[in-house]
């Protein structure tokens, strides 16, 4: 047993030397406290590399399911184009047209500053309106525009009789002209049933190729608008927002008529609520705001000004516009953010997933149309399952931007194009066996280079203590 343990002796490969026989030195003193100071830093850097967080990011055929939606979010302010007629229509390149989209669209109205005078809107779907059938050999050379009044008489009429129904027509509207001959017997029926000496409700019309400061002043837009004046104005106040009355319904004179009946009995009523009438807020601007969802082909969201009824004098509109919000997909959590802040290949800046936000695009022209293009990127983050929170499908997109003059209906586009690359981010796994050894280099690297450098300072020394009792001998 002995003999046995003497030969595993001989299989040591850290052989012990007495202490009598080893020597210290101030100079291997010193490098054996560098040598520590080394080794910790080193460590401690390697501990921190093997604990950061390190990605892989790779790029693919973009793998999503066949028929998965697209979520655009978008927030767009328009000052001079009234929330009575904003309207979103959204196009793609499968010849997909979904027109006047309400469902997921708010509007609300603001001022020429971008500033809130009116409550929030949800438009339900809007309706043919529904006109009398025209008389035989009727042109719009045979229209007779009666009696339009002016500014001055149509003051005057407001003051005269309690309720006035405004009909503000531009005779190149078509349907103007279709209106009209409904109108003229209304009127006549109505004048002959309450006379001026009645004085609760009269029937008046404005011009607006020739009144335009009336009509600017009613933010008239589009023809013909149909307005409910009472005791001198229409102004309804609305928890502390003025908003204006208007008559929405069918055009025939049947409609037109039972509509006139419903008004007379709130005669001396400024705030009485009558079927069939619509309150708007008094105001030339509307921010839209909302989502749609939409297949991931090209495809375009236009705003434009639109609504079934009405013709629009396109020399007067402006579509000029601030963004306050345009991305896709969904808004992260400040955790999640925080976690794809570490994983994003190049960190998250301010805008990564919205190019637009606070983006201002202005024209003094009218009948100018803004077009922006933006060219959309998926990335995929894809971290371990310890992490799971940080898996997030982010969007991100480039943008270009161009005004031009349009003998069209000016709009806003937003046309995007979806890219069929893919970016992967996945989390790269460190081997902890590979931590253990480099653990190890370092210390037994550092130990030896040092021993090295001990070896050849204590070499020099003796060396030159030989030289030095070489000259004195």
């Amino acid at each position: 047993m002995g003999r046995a343990l003497g030969r595993l002796k001989g299989v040591d490969f850290y052989r012990k030397i007495p202490t009598d026989l080893t020597e210290a030195s101030l100079s291997g003193a010193g490098l054996s406290v560098i040598a520590a100071v080394v080794m910790v830093l080193l460590l401690g850097a390697e501990l921190n590399n093997y604990l950061t967080l390190e990605t892989q990011t790779s790029m693919i055929v973009d793998r999503s399911a066949q028929g998965e939606l697209l979520r655009i979010n978008f927030n767009i302010s328009f000052p001079a184009l009234s929330c009575e007629f904003a309207t979103l229509d959204v196009s793609d390149a499968l010849g997909t047209k979904r027109l006047n989209l309400t469902r997921t669209v708010r509007k609300l109205p603001i001022n020429s500053d971008l500033e809130r005078v009116g409550h929030y809107i949800h438009d339900d779907r809007v309706q043919d309106i529904k006109y009398d059938e025209l008389p035989e050999n009727y042109t719009a050379d045979t229209i007779n525009y009666s009696s339009p009044l002016s500014k001055v008489d149509f003051e005057a009429a407001m003051k005269k009789y309690d309720i006035i129904i405004g009909n503000f027509y531009a005779p190149w509207c078509p349907w103007c002209q279709r209106l009209e001959p409904t109108w003229e017997a209304v009127r006549d029926e109505v004048h002959t049933k309450y006379p001026d000496t009645d004085g609760r409700i009269h029937m008046a019309k404005v011009d607006c190729t020739k009144e335009v400061d009336l009509c600017r002043d009613h933010h008239i837009t589009g023809f013909p608008s149909l307005r409910v004046f009472r005791k001198g104005h229409d102004e309804v106040m609305n928890h502390g927002l003025r908003e204006h009355e208007s008559y929405k319904g069918d055009r025939t004179k049947d409609s037109l008529l039972a509509f006139v009946e419903t008004l007379v009995p709130s005669a001396g009523r400024p705030h009485y609520y009558v079927r069939g009438m619509q309150r708007m807020a008094k105001s030339d601007g509307c921010a839209l705001s909302g989502f749609v969802l939409v297949k991931k082909v090209p495809g375009t969201l236009h705003f434009l000004p639109k609504s079934s009824g009405h013709s629009f004098d396109y020399h007067s509109i402006n579509m000029s516009h601030q963004v306050g919000y345009m991305y896709y997909g969904n808004k992260p959590s400040p955790r999640r953010r925080q976690a794809l802040e570490l994983y994003h290949p190049m960190g998250l800046t301010e805008d990564w997933a919205d190019k637009m936000q606070g983006a201002n695009f202005y024209s003094k022209n009218q009948r100018t149309t803004f077009e922006h293009y933006m060219q959309v990127v998926l990335t995929s983050v894809e971290p371990s399952k310890k992490n799971h929170e940080a898996s997030f499908d982010a969007y991100e997109y480039t943008v270009h931007s161009h005004l031009y003059n349009t003998d069209d209906v000016p709009t806003a586009k937003f046309s995007y194009d979806m890219s069929p690359i893919q970016i992967v981010v996945t989390e790269r796994k460190k081997a902890f066996y590979h931590f253990v050894t480099t653990t190890c280099a370092i210390i037994g690297g550092v130990f030896t280079v040092a021993g090295i450098i001990d070896g050849i300072v204590h070499g020099a020394g003796r060396l030159a203590k030989k030289v030095d009792l070489g000259k004195q001998g």
